[in-house]
């Protein structure tokens, strides 16, 4: 990335987290103020608590939204496009803003407990509030992953039509190279046994023709996962989602690399609506109990059991290749009806 923009958006975002911190200051006094006209009772309640702390989730989701602001501003007054990798950083920062400032919020809420409280913290108060500040922010991370990715693909858009009028019809070469197609597999690490049932799919999927992509075969020690997981959803043709009962618990938690795979593809389906891209199959367990809550109602693709169906796998690697049994041709009107034994009596239906 440009120094000089990254450093002119630090900038920006520097601003905005100084009025955050300011707007975060006036709406603690204003609501205390409001809390001794009402009670004269010291200590604050559970409910009190919450309050306070939601007004730290703002805050925090504030400064997450300020972030990308920052670096929209920044590209624009200089009028630059970001790169796929400048937007990759982008997003890693916001996140890292993300997890700074529920930490400190954590701290300052636990702080302001105890100064309004007994001078010993009780025992779990920090993890507590650290809990709720995170949940409670999960909507506002949602929203920036959502405005981030409309960005991304808006200069995506721009730069292809660009680059389109430019090239003229040499894009027309591309037809002639091999018709490849990619899949990336999204899966939760269940147990060894779960994880070598999805590396053999990988491998048998390969050898049927489509080039498929997993974190085992292609991550070493030290890459970034997060970064590994957006490309690969982003750049693949299809997400195929391996559905265990513990995929949709870590999916509707948003907990580990399951659940941010679920913030990036439920992003992707709200700004492309492709639903398509991604297809479900079920491993284990019922469809109730394995599919995530935005996976609800899908189609999807058999392959429980040990061994799975053939034919179930061969729906799913037609899906995946694009040559899915087409419909048969449409007939003439009563073609496959036999003429009725009533044809050419003249007599017949009359008393």
């Amino acid at each position: 990335m440009n120094p000089e923009i990254k450093n002119y958006a630090h900038s920006l975002y520097e601003q905005s987290l100084m009025d955050s911190v300011k707007q975060l200051h006036q709406e603690r006094s204003e609501y205390l103020t409001r809390r001794a006209a009402s009670s004269s009772v010291a200590l604050l309640s559970g409910s009190e608590i919450q309050a306070i702390a939601q007004q730290h989730v703002r805050h925090v989701e504030r400064c997450m939204s300020a972030v990308l602001e920052s670096y929209q501003r920044a590209f624009a007054d200089v009028n630059e496009s970001p790169t796929e990798d400048d937007f990759t950083k982008i997003l890693e920062e916001a996140e890292g803003a993300r997890e700074q400032q529920i930490k400190s919020s954590t701290t300052a809420v636990t702080h302001f407990i105890a100064s309004r409280g007994s001078s010993v913290l009780p025992a779990g108060a920090r993890q507590s509030a650290l809990g709720q500040i995170r949940s409670s922010s999960a909507h506002g991370h949602d929203s920036v992953l959502r405005e981030w990715k409309i960005w991304r693909d808006k200069t995506r858009l721009l730069k292809s039509t660009t680059k389109s009028k430019t090239v003229g019809t040499s894009a027309s070469i591309l037809d002639k190279g091999e018709n490849l197609r990619s899949a990336f597999i999204s899966y939760s690490w269940d147990d060894d046994v779960h994880c070598d049932w999805v590396q053999k799919l990988a491998e048998r999927l390969r050898a049927d023709g489509v080039a498929i992509s997993i974190d085992k075969c292609e991550t070493v020690p030290g890459d970034q996962l997060p970064a590994f997981m957006e490309r690969a959803i982003r750049d693949n043709e299809y997400v195929v989602i391996v559905c265990t009962p513990r995929y949709k618990h870590c999916s509707d938690a948003r907990q580990g690399g399951v659940g941010y795979e679920g913030d990036i593809m439920t992003a992707e389906i709200s700004s492309t609506q492709n639903h398509r891209k991604f297809v479900p199959i079920l491993r284990s367990g019922s469809w109730q109990e394995a599919a995530p809550s935005w996976l609800s109602g899908k189609y999807y693709i058999k392959l429980t059991g040990d061994p799975y169906s053939e034919r179930d796998y061969e729906e799913l690697v037609r899906t995946l290749l694009g040559i899915r049994e087409p419909l048969p041709p449409l007939g003439k009107p009563m073609s496959t009806i036999a003429p009725s034994s009533s044809e050419g009596n003249p007599d017949s239906g009359t008393k």
